[in-house]
């Protein structure tokens, strides 16, 4: 057998499950609640709000968008457009979408 072949009794699907119980879909998602959510990066934007630099990234799943936004920084390590995070905070309405301010995040593969 060849140095970069797998047996194949050897190999296991992968079966997509919630890092985290607590994780909800993004509609469902409560304003004013802390919640946490699993998405892709879709949009990444940096904006200065009121003169200090700021990360807006918007995380989509099959149910919506939301916006993730990092006061004092124009970039994360890690977060790029396509990558999967889990982000966990407290949601508030910004019009027609919910907002996080500053959200805990874990990038994942």
């Amino acid at each position: 057998m060849g140095l970069f072949r797998r047996r194949s009794e050897s190999v296991t699907p992968h079966v997509s499950t919630p890092v985290r119980a607590d994780v909800i879909a993004i509609a469902d998602a409560v304003p004013r609640q802390r919640i946490c959510v699993i998405g892709q990066v879709a949009r990444m934007r940096a904006r200065p709000a009121t003169g200090i630099p700021s990360l807006a990234v918007t995380i989509s799943d099959d149910t919506g968008s939301m916006v993730a936004v990092w006061t004092g920084r124009r970039a994360i390590g890690g977060i790029t457009l396509g990558r999967t995070v889990l982000i966990e905070g407290v949601a508030r309405p910004v019009g027609d979408r919910l907002e996080m301010t500053n959200p805990l995040y874990t990038l994942l593969p």
